[in-house]
């Protein structure tokens, strides 16, 4: 399992128990300005929206069908894996870092996803004006900002 922590523009992610073994990590910080996307979805919808496919290469960790722990690889891209069971899953696009995408299952996903939503809109509104448009899957923010 995982426990999560928003602060201080950061996304913490512990990970408890045996997954620390498992997975060869016991925690991931992660600059909130390098989180881009952040969504809760079961096995189903990552299969239906082809997020699940960068999940293809297991190396190192364990990949069982129930469960999943560790840096898995394909598309070209690298994600890191704590994953129990088919439901609430987040799932984190990632810039700018060693992974490309988060899988994590949680406790408290709602909870977390309006926190996430909640810093981001807050540090938008540090930096001045912000638009965000959805194109066709593909996400263009400008930001108009008085300095």
């Amino acid at each position: 399992m995982n426990d999560i922590q928003i602060n201080n523009n950061q996304l913490t992610v512990t990970i408890t128990g045996m997954d620390k073994l498992w997975g060869f990590k016991n925690r991931l910080i992660i600059p909130l300005d390098h989180v881009s996307d952040m969504t809760i979805e079961n096995r189903k919808q990552l299969n239906q929206d082809g997020k699940w496919r960068v999940v293809q290469f297991r190396e190192p960790g364990l990949g069982l069908p129930w469960k999943q722990v560790g840096t898995f690889y394909g598309n070209h891209k690298r994600s890191y894996l704590n994953v129990s069971g088919n439901e609430h899953i987040l799932f984190v696009s990632l810039t700018n870092e060693k992974y490309d995408y988060l899988f994590l299952t949680v406790n408290n996903p709602d909870e977390l996803l309006s926190e996430f939503k909640r810093a981001k809109q807050k540090a938008l509104n540090k930096s001045g004006i912000a638009f965000r448009l959805v194109e066709g899957g593909a996400t263009f923010s400008i930001r108009l900002s008085n300095h």
